[in-house]
């Protein structure tokens, strides 16, 4: 019989990672609730957030998670706030899935952060298109992924089963930035 083992999505990839201007790392293990509120209940799940959903492309900071939109109708809640509580408390209000095992979470820094994403990603990251707690569902190269935007830097929320597959793109792009800022000024 096999000998099954649970560990860490993250467990294979070297984090945390710098190249030239930029970091990788993995945020902490929290946990996930995916919300959609059913048809006219979304002002009564905001009530009980104790915050207004979040526009599209947005984010809200609740105490202790995050709360992001996610999609057409759905939002996902991040950190210790979104356990089995929020859950029930949503009971008859929406359809509260917990999401805590399917998807990892990475913060990347540093000044080259925007210019390692728009390698990956077709959204626009300049600073006025995609401010402090912007929110975009996109790909990362080949990978469904939710960009938040943190402060100077960015918080990546991607399928647990593509893991490796995200951070290898990641570090290739964190290279190849570093890279040519190199050759730019030979100096750094």
């Amino acid at each position: 019989m096999a000998d099954l083992a649970a560990r860490p999505a993250l467990a294979a990839c070297d984090l945390p990672f710098s190249a030239g201007a930029a970091s990788l790392a993995a945020l902490p293990e929290a946990a996930m609730l995916e919300i959609l509120p059913f048809r006219g209940r979304a002002a009564a799940v905001a009530a009980v957030l104790g915050v207004g959903l979040p526009a599209p492309g947005r984010v809200a900071r609740l105490d202790g998670a995050t709360l992001a939109w996610a999609g057409l109708d759905r939002w996902l809640v991040r950190g210790p706030a979104a356990g089995a509580a929020l859950a029930a408390r949503l009971d008859g209000l929406a359809a509260a899935l917990d999401q805590t095992d399917g998807w990892i979470g990475l913060a990347l820094g540093g000044g080259a952060a925007r210019e390692v994403l728009a390698r990956l990603a077709p959204v626009d990251l300049a600073p006025e298109a995609f401010p402090s707690n912007a929110a975009a569902r996109t790909a990362l190269r080949h990978v469904p992924c939710l960009i938040l935007a943190a402060g100077d830097g960015f918080e990546l929320l991607a399928p647990r089963s593509c893991a490796t597959a995200v951070v290898a793109d990641l570090v290739g792009a964190m290279r190849s930035v570093a890279a040519l800022a190199e050759i730019a000024d030979p100096r750094t």
